[in-house]
């Protein structure tokens, strides 16, 4: 286990300002309005043609995602104004031959709210990655408290479908105080799930089974469901 990205709290830290935390960002994902897919044009030319009105881009990522060596975008859009609990949503855009760009994916359910990361959220949203690697949509996000958090979402292309598929999560639950910690690794291409519990830096049991593969697209996927 790399614990290299993972901060210790203290001692001092108490188990009830997570229950409080975890609470709060419950109560906030359900009030919150999630961005309506039939807003976002289909096509444009630049980035801002695809943010619709009542929303900004909060951070963007380039990378080509579907093999033709063009730059696509991933856009992650948030409300715009100052509400503590602001919906949050990725938009994939793919580059066309003309240049112009094409709406891909909306997946508005993906993110966590502003303020759903309970502790370890940042002033517009949970402590969130987007990369693209080898074709790969890498979705990271970090919540929680003292009991924290980290769940990383992989996303490709279907070449059945041509769609955005999830092809592997990772759910990593783990104690900031003393460093247990229980990693859920599900590869959907495979079937396969490895459970790998720690006590501190030590692995102390790895679990391996089986489960049912299944196709689950990018705008489909809930993170509170995790």
């Amino acid at each position: 286990m790399n614990w290299k990205n993972v901060g210790l709290f203290t001692s001092g830290i108490v188990i009830s300002a997570t229950i409080s935390s975890m609470f709060t960002g419950i109560v906030n994902a359900q009030s919150v309005q999630l961005l309506n897919p039939s807003l976002v044009p289909t096509q444009g030319k630049t980035v801002q043609d695809f943010v619709p009105k009542g929303w900004k881009i909060q951070d963007r990522v380039e990378g080509d995602i579907n093999s033709d060596r063009k730059p696509d975008t991933v856009l992650t859009l948030i409300e715009a104004g100052t509400q503590s609990d602001r919906a949050r949503a990725i938009v994939v855009l793919v580059k066309q031959a003309n240049g112009k760009l094409q709406r891909f994916a909306v997946a508005n359910k993906l993110l966590l709210c502003s303020s759903c990361a309970g502790v370890l959220s940042s002033p517009d949203g949970a402590n969130s990655t987007i990369k693209i690697i080898s074709g790969v949509i890498i979705v990271s996000q970090l919540s929680g408290s003292r009991e924290a958090r980290e769940a990383t979402h992989r996303f490709w292309i279907d070449k059945s479908s041509k769609r955005l598929i999830l092809i592997g999560k990772d759910i990593l639950d783990y104690d900031r105080a003393n460093g247990d910690s229980t990693l859920t690794s599900i590869n959907y291409l495979t079937g396969q799930q490895i459970v790998e519990k720690s006590q501190g830096q030590k692995v102390v049991s790895t679990k391996k089974s089986t489960i049912q593969k299944s196709k689950q697209f990018i705008d489909t996927v809930n993170i509170e469901a995790d």
